[in-house]
């Protein structure tokens, strides 16, 4: 059986969890004080997720795996604002850390999506192509 809501994906509930944790981590550090540093932060964080539902909705592989690519890039970037996290004192190293390999096995679920995406097709409404 094949996934038929965008929140069955893997890459998306991977995503969707370090957008949660981010918010937690974030919410309960010093870093709610750095609305810059906190508004980057979330945003790429959210954007994630975001991108992989959209790119869902969008139903052609190729037009879907454009957008889980810009995802992909938000996690990376969420990544390193967990590491600059540390840097500004927000937080310490093993908290971003274990978010960080949240975030690598997000992207790695992410790659793994476009990788299925560019050899496959969308199969069409009668599984017809």
């Amino acid at each position: 059986m094949g996934v038929r809501r965008y929140q069955d994906l893997v890459a998306w509930q991977l995503a969707n969890e370090l957008k949660q944790k981010v918010y937690e981590l974030v919410d309960n550090s010093p870093a709610r004080n750095d609305f810059r540093f906190c508004d980057q932060i979330k945003d790429s964080a959210s954007s994630a997720p975001s991108n992989i539902a959209e790119g869902f909705g969008c139903y052609y592989h190729k037009l879907f795996a454009r957008y889980v690519r810009i995802g992909r890039a938000s996690l990376t970037e969420t990544h390193n604002h967990l590491g600059d996290g540390v840097d500004r004192r927000h937080w310490i190293h093993p908290q971003a850390l274990l978010l960080q390999e949240l975030a690598d096995r997000a992207i790695a679920a992410s790659t793994g999506l476009m990788s299925y995406l560019a050899r496959t097709e969308a199969p069409t409404r009668y599984g017809k192509r």
